[in-house]
C-alpha cells in the first residue's frame, strides 16, 4: 500500500461547495447548482457523487472573470466617449 498523502498525488487539495463559497465569499447556488456552474464556467470535479473544487483553479477563474468584466467597461466608456 502506498503512503503517500491524496493532496500530493492530485497536487492541491479539493475542497467542497461550503468551504469554496466561504474562502472566496461567493454566492453557493454557483457553486452547488448545475446551470450556474455552467453558466460562469466554474471549474469543478466530480468525486463519485461529490462534488469538490480547486482552490487556485477558482482563484485564476475569478481574476479572469475580472478581467473580462474589465475589459467590457472600458470598451462602453470608449464607445460612449466616441458618440459623443
Amino acid at each position: 500500500m502506498n503512503d503517500t498523502p491524496l493532496h500530493q498525488v492530485l497536487g492541491e487539495r479539493l475542497i467542497d461547495a461550503r468551504e469554496a463559497a466561504l474562502t472566496l465569499n461567493l454566492p453557493l447556488y454557483w457553486l452547488t447548482h448545475a446551470k450556474e456552474r455552467r453558466r460562469l464556467g466554474l471549474p469543478h470535479y466530480r468525486v463519485g457523487k461529490l462534488l469538490r473544487f480547486k482552490l487556485s483553479e477558482l482563484i485564476a477563474w475569478m481574476e479572469e472573470s475580472q478581467a473580462l468584466h474589465t475589459a467590457d467597461a472600458v470598451h462602453e466608456e470608449e464607445a460612449d466617449a466616441g458618440l459623443q
